[in-house]
């Protein structure tokens, strides 16, 4: 039996866009938490903003007044 070599390479493009698709789904979630945690303790390292630690260690950004 022969298969056509244009089926076989459409066959594995798609399982791979899936594959890779999948995965991005599945760890984008993940890693926009990082990327915000990171940048908020880059910003309170740097003292570009207003912010306290409450008792259960959770961080709150105080708003600054705007004029």
């Amino acid at each position: 039996m022969y298969i056509p070599l244009e089926y076989v390479f459409a066959v594995v493009t798609v399982v791979t866009a899936y594959a890779t698709y999948r995965l991005g789904i599945r760890d984008g979630d993940d890693f926009r938490d990082d990327v915000v945690n990171s940048t908020i303790d880059y910003l309170i390292k740097e003292n570009m903003v207003k912010w306290k630690r409450h008792s259960d260690g959770e961080i709150e950004l105080i708003p600054l007044d705007e004029k």
